[in-house]
């Protein structure tokens, strides 16, 4: 018995069949199937129902499963099991959206990994909803997305930052608003799998904006790229400000006070990885303190400057 086949019959058993396992795992469908069929081979017994199509794990597959899982997890605890060590080690896979904080994430991690050289990360960028998944199927350890929109099974989310949402136009606009410019050109949206979306609507639904939507982008980078050749305005999380300044994007907050959003890292409740989590999390929350304090002295040495 190997690990390796163990975590292959977890998969199956997370996405329902072989080939949806293969992709996750990113193996052909018949390595998938040697797994577990050596599995089988083992323990002498059949862990799929073949009579069904596609091929499922029956009850024996399943309870194996289970018992996988909890071996899976023992074994990652492994990293953490040296007591009175200062150094962490061991594979840490991080998940963040592609709206979050990408100012905050390259920084906290390079602390992190030079305070802990042992330690390696693998990172994986989706959408908040697949991360929230793959999370409670353990495909991923922790995951740094927006609040979520409702409560999920076996996840935890705590806040470390909130960030503005601003309007981003044109460098030649001509509105001095949040208003004005929204009203001046037409709207490039993020798509509706992005939670910020859904927030972001219903505070101009409250506040009867109404808008020219042109199209619907699913990156912001992409996003600042069409706004730039006056494709549009838009409305995004300030994530990275330094790329729309680069830009020379015209940035006003939306909304007074201006609208902001909770950042926060999702985690499994009493999962493997809690010592390698609760760095992480202690990380983020110094770089992105540290990061507004020195937007904060950037802003008075400017108005100063103006003075």
């Amino acid at each position: 018995m190997s690990l390796r086949r163990l975590k292959t019959l977890v998969a199956v058993a997370d996405h329902g069949s072989i080939t949806a396992a293969a992709e996750v795992l990113f193996l052909s469908v018949p390595a998938v199937s040697a797994h577990i069929t050596d599995l089988e081979a083992d323990y002498r017994c059949e862990l799929l129902d073949r009579r069904r199509k596609p091929a499922r794990l029956n009850e024996a597959g399943r309870s194996l499963a289970l018992r996988a899982r909890e071996i899976i997890q023992q074994y990652d605890r492994l990293h953490e099991a040296v007591l009175d060590q200062p150094d962490i080690s061991g594979v840490l896979t991080l998940g963040a959206s592609v709206t979050v904080l990408t100012n905050v994430i390259p920084p906290a991690l390079q602390t992190l990994m030079r305070t802990h050289p042992r330690l390696q990360i693998q990172m994986q960028y989706a959408r908040p909803g697949t991360l929230l998944e793959q999370l409670s199927h353990g495909e991923i350890d922790a995951a740094v997305i927006g609040q979520p929109r409702g409560y999920v099974s076996n996840v935890k989310w705590t806040k470390f930052a909130r960030e503005p949402i601003l309007v981003i136009a044109p460098p030649h606009a001509r509105g001095k608003t949040d208003e004005t410019l929204l009203r001046e050109f037409p709207y490039i949206r993020y798509g509706k799998q992005f939670w910020v979306s859904h927030e972001i609507e219903e505070h101009l639904t409250r506040r009867r904006i109404a808008l020219r939507p042109s199209m619907v982008v699913e990156s912001r980078e992409a996003i600042e790229v069409m706004v730039r050749h006056g494709l549009g305005v838009s409305i995004v999380p300030q994530s990275d400000p330094t790329i729309a300044r680069f830009y020379g994007l015209r940035i006003v907050p939306l909304g007074k006070p201006p609208m902001m959003r909770d950042v926060g890292l999702a985690e499994r409740i009493s999962g493997p990885k809690e010592r390698l989590i609760a760095a992480l999390f202690e990380t983020l929350k110094t770089t992105a303190r540290q990061g507004r304090a020195q937007r904060a002295t950037s802003r008075t040495k400017t108005s100063a400057g103006k003075n």
